[in-house]
């Protein structure tokens, strides 16, 4: 009798042992893939657990700027088509109206000539890519938005000419990796991105005199790119073609920014549809009427 109450309560103890150990690998594995998750998910995803990107439509704020852009939109469009035929780009510029509203942009680089505004730095992506085409050893923005978006993401820079020594050395400080060629004659975009190993560029600045005629559509027509700092050179039509082909392919200008030496030149900044919600921008009307895909 003795012997079976024994082993009746070694059995029980033995079922209640497992219990506990079952209890206890569950309760690990669960913290351990919550571990996980939170590393392999980019940093705009988490944050946007806290930050709930949707109140940016909902909010009081963004209905008014919204609403009001929406008014005036088709006679912006109007008179932006028209400035466009004119040989004035002083007036052409005034007629450019932003698409898109970023309540956290913030101006990268050097004050004047060659700085550009981006919208909400900090919000890229962990391990992202970003493009800086144009250097001529003056690498003020590139060292600025290495710091600006957390000095997480690796930097690509490209130049028709070979950069100095010190360039090179502080483009190593800035997890940077330089290119020489002139684009896209002999240095696609494409290759940087391939001998680089990326697939997708989350802020790229060009400034490369008359390249981005036909350097740009065929890297947005094949790669993703959210956010675009490009510098325009010619008459009010040359700017308002590259802006339709940008708008054919979801960009949305949120700021305009002439430069000041150069009446041919104007700064232009343009945030993806599918970025948008990441980088906290509310889209307003769109004014720029897209080329036809």
């Amino acid at each position: 009798m003795l012997r079976k109450q024994n082993s009746s309560s070694l059995s029980i103890f033995l079922l209640v042992l497992l219990l506990l150990i079952s209890v206890s690998i569950f309760i690990t594995s669960n913290q351990i893939n919550r571990k996980l998750e939170q590393c392999s998910l980019p940093s705009f995803t988490r944050q946007a657990r806290v930050l709930n990107p949707a109140a940016l439509y909902t909010s009081h704020s963004a209905k008014e700027v919204r609403k009001s852009s929406f008014k005036s939109a088709d006679q912006a469009r109007k008179l932006l088509i028209a400035a466009a035929k004119l040989n004035d780009n002083k007036d052409f510029y005034a007629k450019v109206k932003t698409e898109a509203h970023c309540e956290n942009m913030e101006r990268i680089g050097e004050s004047g000539d060659g700085g550009k505004y981006v919208c909400n730095p900090k919000m890229v992506r962990n391990g992202c890519t970003l493009m800086s085409l144009g250097l001529n050893n003056q690498i003020e923005y590139d060292e600025h938005i290495h710091k600006a978006t957390g000095k997480q993401c690796i930097i690509l820079g490209a130049d028709i000419g070979e950069q100095n020594e010190k360039t090179k050395e502080s483009y190593k400080n800035i997890n940077g990796q330089l290119f020489v060629g002139k684009i896209p004659d002999n240095l696609p975009i494409s290759s940087m991105l391939e001998k680089s190993g990326r697939s997708e560029i989350e802020l790229l600045k060009m400034d490369i005199e008359n390249g981005e005629f036909t350097a740009l559509e065929p890297l947005i027509k094949d790669y993703f790119v959210c956010q675009i700092f490009i510098e325009i050179h010619g008459t009010p039509l040359n700017h308002f073609e590259l802006l339709q082909t940008m708008a054919k392919y979801g960009f949305r200008i949120f700021n305009v920014d002439p430069n000041p030496y150069c009446e041919a030149c104007c700064e232009y900044s343009l945030i993806n549809d599918f970025c948008m919600a990441q980088f906290e921008v509310t889209p307003l009307a769109s004014i720029i009427p897209p080329v036809t895909v």
